[in-house]
């Protein structure tokens, strides 16, 4: 029961980075929110690295740290980056459930590149979860589609989209290291990576207010590293579908949280969440392959879980950046 509790936690302060991140949106640039974020995120889990783990940098071979090279430009920067731009222009709850889409992405990504298989199920669930984000950028206006203008904002959470699905592949080839390393180590190249842009990009201070500081801090501890400690104790406990398929909750929690502080809720996002959480769990849920086998007397059906690879990629990765 506690390693369910861990996990609705989770999720819950994941949740809560959406709507911290569409405050910070308004007050700092998203460039600067991606380098608070994880320059305050990597102060903290470099130490836990380094004590907890006992990292040994010298026992790195340069494989693995163009792996992890990989991870900070795509996790760290690029996704970071995309989901506050997409911020800027569209709202929480939009945000977070074409954010949802990702496995989708991911599933699409492994059957044409990586020659995973996959099954007519899955191809279903990407379809109606496609159908589902469509339903929720058009408001509901689908016999429009081709004249219809998107919002900004909902395109750059697609590309963010894409950038997950990149760094959830680099993450798959780094399996020396612990996920706290991992994370901590991805995160600090991340940060070099976008400490050189820095002096190009203005920070308005004097528009900076108590609210913004204090969701840079939310973002950074709470759906950083708390949110990261808490799914790795879960991940412990559970398997890593059944932590996945909780993530599913997100954009749950983020209506809630977006009701609560005042925000409008329109029917079609209502619509378009339930097709693509049902796409998901459509792509998600392991396939089961059923095999008749006749005995002397009676006959015994047997069922085997067919993996999908592609589920486990997407739950390290999350549980090493989000």
């Amino acid at each position: 029961m506690k390693t369910w509790l861990f996990l609705l936690l989770c999720n819950f302060l994941w949740a809560g980075n959406f709507i911290s991140g569409k405050i910070a949106a308004g007050e700092f640039p998203p460039f600067w929110i991606s380098l608070l974020r994880w320059s305050l995120a990597v102060i903290i889990l470099l130490p836990l690295a380094f004590w907890a783990q006992k990292t040994n940098l010298k026992a790195i071979d340069r494989k693995t740290w163009l792996n992890l090279a990989a991870m900070g430009f795509f996790g760290v920067d690029l996704f970071t980056l995309f989901t506050y731009s997409a911020l800027q222009y569209s709202t929480p709850v939009n945000v977070s459930l074409i954010n949802t889409l990702t496995p989708a992405f991911a599933m699409l990504f492994a059957a044409v590149v990586l020659k995973i298989r996959t099954f007519p199920r899955q191809y279903f669930g990407l379809a109606l979860a496609i159908f589902g984000v469509l339903t929720v950028i058009t408001q509901g206006d689908l016999a429009n589609i081709l004249t219809i203008q998107f919002n900004k904002g909902d395109l750059l959470m697609l590309l963010g989209d894409m950038s997950w699905v990149l760094y959830t592949v680099t993450g798959k080839n780094v399996t020396t290291l612990p996920p706290i390393t991992t994370t901590a180590l991805s995160s600090l190249l991340g940060v070099i990576f976008l400490l050189p842009f820095a002096p190009f990009v203005p920070l308005p201070t004097e528009a900076i207010t108590f609210a913004g500081v204090s969701s840079i801090l939310y973002i950074s501890l709470g759906a950083s590293v708390c949110a990261f400690i808490l799914w790795n104790i879960a991940l412990q406990r559970v398997t890593i579908t059944a932590a996945s398929i909780s993530m599913n909750l997100i954009p749950l929690y983020t209506v809630m949280l977006s009701l609560f502080l005042g925000e409008s809720f329109q029917a079609s996002q209502l619509v378009g969440g339930i097709l693509v959480l049902g796409g998901i769990c459509c792509i998600s849920l392991p396939q089961r392959k059923a095999a008749v086998q006749s005995g002397a007397s009676a006959t015994a059906r047997k069922r085997r879980l067919h993996p999908v690879r592609l589920l486990a990629f997407i739950s390290r990765a999350i549980a090493r950046t989000f």
